[in-house]
């Protein structure tokens, strides 16, 4: 038998070794750290780009009121098209995301802005709106057959794109374009006219003024190296007319909301003429529309136009109109969608009428 244990003896339980963390647990609380870090970096590093990204397809019905002459309702509608572009530079992860999105495309904040600062380009942004919303009712109203007068003090650049013959002559974005080789210069689209009336390499002398004082610059034309001009002659810039003012028949009120540019104007006149005239322009189908257009009726390129084609696409439209250059890249996220080049409102209308869309009544 055993001996029983003194009162005073104590049995002590066996205390384990203590060890540190294992490799694995380790390597796991260094990886955390590194994406916290990553994390940080990818929300706090912002990077020099613009991205671009489907916006909406909203009836342009929606936007304009018309006083006076008799309005007609239809059962169709015309699609007004927008992008969103990122407001302010990208952190890295948004930027990874719009890269890896089929639908979205990237480009460098100099290719977009060129050499003016970005809170310009959207300040001529808006302009170019009311502009355009000037031009198109303009061009619907000549359509129909009134008259329309327009008066302005010059052409206003809003940007002048790198290495560009303007940008060689020294011209700035807020100069105000005032004559070229001694003919005054009043309306935004007389600036393209005149130098398009020339063969490349022609030197103008282009009256400009200047914060109020007036100067001379010598622009000698280049070949366009793409877009709708590509090859023809051009000085590289953007503008707007310089206090335009418009006189119209028809009190016609065009309110777009928040949407800038340019670029809904062949849609805006398009639903003017369609509200204006008793037949259904659209032959009852949902027709997208994108297009710049001047106070002649002439179309001219948009950009965005994928992101555009993707947005229409969604919203059901079954034809899509778009400025000549730029069918392809409609086409390219157009699905089973129809899209149609034009270079003027006569052959978009035309192209309504080959869709089933109803024929203009004689002008006035």
């Amino acid at each position: 038998m055993d001996e029983p244990l003194e009162p005073t003896q104590v049995v002590a339980a066996a205390v384990p070794e203590k060890r540190g963390p294992t490799l694995v647990t380790k390597l796991f609380l260094g990886l955390g750290i590194v994406l916290v870090i990553a994390g940080i970096v990818g929300m706090s590093v912002k990077l020099p780009y613009v991205i671009f990204s489907p916006g909406d397809a909203t009836s342009v019905d929606q936007y304009i009121t018309i006083k006076g002459p008799r309005s007609y309702e239809h059962r169709g509608e015309l699609l007004l098209l927008t992008v969103r572009v990122s407001n302010g530079r990208p952190n890295i992860w948004r930027y990874l995301e719009a890269a890896l999105d089929d639908d979205s495309t990237v480009i460098g904040e100099k290719k977009y802005y060129g050499n003016a600062p970005p809170k310009q380009v959207q300040r001529a942004s808006v302009q170019m709106m009311g502009e355009s919303e000037l031009a198109a009712k303009s061009a619907a109203l000549t359509k129909l057959g009134y008259k329309i007068t327009l008066q302005g003090k010059g052409a206003r650049v809003a940007q002048v794109i790198g290495g560009s013959p303007a940008a060689r002559a020294g011209l700035r974005p807020n100069d105000v374009v005032i004559s070229i080789d001694g003919s005054p210069v009043t309306l935004r689209d007389q600036v393209g006219a005149a130098v398009q009336t020339q063969p490349v390499g022609t030197t103008f002398t282009v009256g400009v003024d200047r914060n109020g004082k007036q100067r001379t610059l010598d622009v000698t034309s280049a070949a366009a190296p793409s877009g709708q001009l590509r090859g023809k002659p051009y000085f590289g810039i953007a503008a707007a007319t310089e206090q335009l003012k418009v006189k119209f028949p028809v009190d016609i009120v065009v309110n777009a909301g928040d949407v800038s540019g340019p670029s809904g104007g062949l849609a805006f006149t398009l639903t003017i003429i369609d509200r204006l005239t008793p037949g259904d322009l659209t032959g009852g189908a949902k027709v997208a529309v994108t297009g710049e257009i001047d106070a002649a009726g002439n179309v001219g390129e948009v950009g965005g136009v994928p992101q555009k084609a993707v947005a229409a696409r969604a919203a059901g439209a079954t034809l899509m109109i778009v400025p000549v250059p730029e069918v392809k890249d409609a086409r390219s996220k157009a699905g089973s969608m129809k899209v149609v080049g034009v270079r003027t409102l006569d052959e978009a209308l035309a192209v309504l009428r080959r869709n089933g869309g109803a024929p203009l009544p004689k002008s006035r």
